[in-house]
């Protein structure tokens, strides 16, 4: 009994080997690619270039500890560390604000660190107390083919809306969100949380677990008596 149990933690330690999460909100920290996660300007027509947001050399456009935006102007994404009310729109302390541009859009986009089958939870809130609306997109490399998904919108009669699901990923590709103006920008700021959680690929040393798991399930089977039957896998 205390070898079956010795087991059944090695092949639980070894199959959760290098399960990683990764959080939009917990790792934002003013820089481009923390946590996985870069921030856009997207394009707001033919020949506009998607582009890189930046730390500004003054002040966020909303108060805030961490803030990337387009120069000195929104599109832009804010997070605080104490939660307060500004102008027409709440600051939270738990979920990125975001807010796009007059003309642009903002992508949040995270790339895969490794191969895998990644699975995503996003929440969209509003947090504009007048919300003009906005549009949602996913948009995502997999498969070498870069495709959109409308995810729905936010507007007055729908202040929030999640989206759960899993894609599939090879290194370096990417999975991201598009928070777009549906009209006017003036009240659309956003808040998202955008998280992804993966099993990974066990370590060395946890394949040597697994290994040695698998090996010891085969010895108890041996060592079962004829009358004791078949075990029981319950899957």
């Amino acid at each position: 009994m205390k070898l079956f149990a010795g087991l059944v933690g090695a092949l639980t330690l070894a199959s959760t080997a290098q399960a990683a999460t990764f959080d939009a909100f917990a790792s934002f920290d003013g820089t481009q690619g923390a946590g996985h996660f870069s921030y856009l300007r997207m394009p707001a027509g033919p020949g506009d270039p998607a582009v890189l947001l930046t730390a500004p050399s003054g002040n966020c456009v909303v108060t805030s500890d961490y803030c990337l935006q387009d120069g000195g102007a929104l599109p832009g994404v804010y997070k605080a560390l104490t939660a307060h009310a500004e102008g027409t729109y709440f600051v939270p302390d738990d979920q990125l604000l975001v807010h796009p541009g007059a003309s642009n859009p903002i992508g949040i986009f995270f790339t895969a660190p490794q191969d895998g089958v990644y699975d995503y939870t996003v929440v969209f809130n509003v947090l504009d107390s007048s919300p003009s609306g906005v549009a949602l997109v996913g948009v995502t490399n997999a498969g070498g083919v870069v495709g959109a998904t409308p995810l729905g919108g936010l507007n007055a009669n729908l202040l929030t809306l999640t989206r759960t699901g899993s894609v599939s990923l090879t290194q370096g590709q990417f999975f991201g969100l598009i928070v777009n103006a549906a009209g006017s920008y003036s009240n659309d700021s956003t808040g998202v949380n955008f998280t992804l959680t993966t099993g990974g690929v066990p370590e060395p040393a946890a394949w040597a677990l697994m290994v040695l798991g698998f090996g010891g399930a085969g010895a108890i089977l041996r060592r079962m008596r004829p009358d004791q039957g078949r075990p029981s896998l319950a899957v």
